[in-house]
């Protein structure tokens, strides 16, 4: 017996899975069963219309109840008992089919009827194996090492030589060898040959198969829709391609990605469009359909949170995202907190066909945290640019800060002021499945900055600073099952012949949610009277185990280790650990950690929304 399957070319598999849903027995069988013909599934009724009792290995059970149409009219509510005969008489033949198509050849299936009674014995007997593969990929795609060497085309997942046979697997691989070739621009691959041939005596199932690729294609024009507020041109430069360039779906996604990232769309789609290469198959280049929905021009936003670094929040802002109808950006607000108040506006240019925007605005922020209170101004301007996944700015910064260092019985109150004109270089890298809430990646930032005494600068420096995430998977069974490991490093150094005269946000200071946890935010870095104030030095890890409950949350283990300081010499590196909760909702995880300082040999509970990267 041979079992033959095909697979379609990607312009006809949206058909063919319309085509696969209407055809699905407990949508059609109505009428012809005598049911009302309406073309929707009455819902399942409390009343057993009859009983049905399955003999079977346990895997197979609920199979049979699903997949056969004695098990789902069972409890149908418009069952009528003339239909029994009739949905009886089907029922070995559909058991045979569930069966064969997990490879099971040498069924013996036993069918017993009684008025309002049926009983299925079904003794499956060795779950045939595959003997052997034969998977080759004819036309241009077949030359072209960089397509041949991906994994997808070497062999079908789960129907190596030697593993049990499932026409559900058999099916599915055909798919993934027809995407990997669609994602490198072979978006006309089909299936030609596909056979499996199964000797039942043996028990194994040999299986061959033919994919022609067919013409590596290239991206066409752009064809745009829902644009009204903002010019086309902010889409075209945000194009990582241009016509005429092979196709590839890591392009197309890029693309997506920075049209989702922009800032004028509440809602993105770019797809290549099959129907018109199906409409003209001497087509060399793919029209690429560009679908948006458009944010308001203009938008204020409020806001409330809460964490235990800072204490209750509000913020109430502006947005303009056409400003002086040039494309020009503008993001305000207001921000007060129980620890930090400041006022911000930022200006930016759409990026353009090289990738580049320029950014320029104006914050004003004043803190009292640890005994330290600050007054800062921060005007600044610059030019940002992607390349791949790197974004990065370049900007000049002028800093004026004023502070007051409160005093204690042997030290006197400080008020300083200091400002420095600072050139500096930051560099941002994601590799995350998810931004909002990642399972798997990574995230790293590098800063590297410096000012020169004398323009318009006290104190001249140097300073570097990098922070990497880490997000790892576990195994796919066991114990650790849907577990993450979460690693942290984040490093910090300024070089300067002393800390005095340098601005606080050169500096550093740690402590708190998503740095070092038991600890008071901030609490952590060089004393003076009753205040913490920044050091030139920071080091710090934290790694952290969470372990899934449900879809919805996890629970979490972690121990995070490190200080800031002003010497390395005096580097005292503090511990803290603990246990905490993780909760995924729409905006974020929602983090509640219980953390024991051991330094200072206290208890903290931290609350917190997000990641910062």
């Amino acid at each position: 017996m041979a079992l033959l399957a095909g697979c379609a070319s990607p312009a006809g598999r949206q058909a063919e899975a319309n085509a696969a849903e209407t055809s699905d027995p407990t949508e059609t069988s109505d009428t012809a069963e005598g049911g009302t013909g309406s073309g929707k599934l009455p819902l399942p009724g409390r009343k057993v219309n009859y009983d049905f009792a399955i003999d079977a290995p346990k895997a197979l059970i609920d199979e049979i109840q699903r997949q056969t149409l004695v098990g789902r009219w069972q409890r149908r509510q418009d069952y009528d008992p003339i239909q029994f005969e009739g949905l009886v008489a089907r029922l070995r033949d559909e058991v045979v089919a569930i069966l064969q198509s997990d490879g099971y050849f040498r069924a013996v299936v036993t069918v017993e009827a009684r008025p309002r009674r049926v009983s299925v014995e079904v003794r499956p007997g060795p779950q045939a194996r595959v003997a052997d593969v034969a998977l080759r990929v004819s036309g241009p795609a077949a030359a072209d090492p960089q397509v041949m060497g991906r994994p997808q085309l070497q062999s079908i997942p789960q129907l190596e030589r030697g593993q049990p046979f499932r026409a559900s697997a058999w099916q599915d691989g055909k798919r993934e060898i027809l995407d990997a070739l669609n994602r490198q621009g072979y978006l006309r691959a089909e299936v030609s040959e596909s056979e499996a041939r199964v000797d039942v005596a043996g028990g194994t199932v040999a299986l061959d198969l033919t994919v022609a690729s067919g013409a590596r294609l290239a991206f066409g024009e752009l064809t745009v829709e829902g644009l009204q507020r903002y010019d086309r041109k902010i889409i075209e430069d945000l194009r990582p391609f241009v016509a005429g360039e092979p196709y590839s779906d890591e392009k197309l996604q890029t693309f997506q990605m920075r049209l989702r990232g922009a800032g004028y769309f509440s809602s993105v789609s770019a797809l290549p469009d099959l129907i018109g290469l199906q409409a003209d198959p001497a087509a060399e280049q793919v029209r690429i359909q560009v679908v948006v929905a458009e944010l308001t021009r203009r938008r204020v936003v409020f806001g409330l949170g809460y964490s235990t670094d800072e204490g209750p929040r509000g913020q109430v802002g502006f947005e303009h995202r056409d400003l002086f109808g040039a494309n020009l950006q503008l993001e305000s607000a207001l921000v007060v907190s129980a620890k930090q108040q400041r006022a911000f506006a930022n200006f930016r240019t759409p990026y353009d066909e090289n990738n580049r925007f320029i950014g320029f605005g104006q914050r004003v922020e004043r803190e009292d945290i640890e005994n330290l209170a600050t007054l800062r101004s921060n005007t600044y301007g610059g030019v940002g640019k992607r390349e791949g996944d790197i974004e990065s700015f370049t900007s000049l910064q002028y800093q004026i800060e004023r502070e007051r260092i409160a005093g204690s019985a042997d030290t006197p109150e400080e008020r300083n002021s200091q400002r420095a004109l600072v050139l500096g270089k930051a560099w941002t890298l994601r590799r995350l499945d998810s931004t909002l809430a990642p399972q798997d990646g990574y995230a790293v930032s590098v800063q590297l900055s410096g000012a020169r005494a004398g323009v318009m600068t006290d104190r001249s420096f140097v300073r570097f600073h990098t922070r990497a995430t880490r997000f790892q998977p576990l195994a796919d069974s066991g114990f650790f099952k849907d577990g993450t490991l979460v690693g942290l490093l984040e490093l910090g150094v300024v070089g300067a012949s002393s800390r005095e005269d340098i601005p606080s946000e050169n500096l550093f200071r740690t402590g708190g949610v998503q740095s070092i946890r038991g600890y008071a935010y901030r609490s952590l870095g060089l004393k003076r009277g009753d205040a913490v104030v920044g050091g030139r030095y920071l080091a710090l890890t934290s790694l952290e185990y969470q372990h899934r409950i449900t879809n919805e949350y996890a629970a979490a283990v972690f121990v995070d280790y490190g200080n800031a300081t002003d010497s390395r010499r005096d580097f005292d590196p503090v511990a803290g650990y603990g246990v905490g909760l993780r909760w995924r909702t729409p905006i974020g995880p929602v983090n509640l950690d219980v953390a024991y300082g051991q330094a200072v040999s206290r208890y903290r509970v931290h609350f917190s929304i997000g990641y910062t990267f």
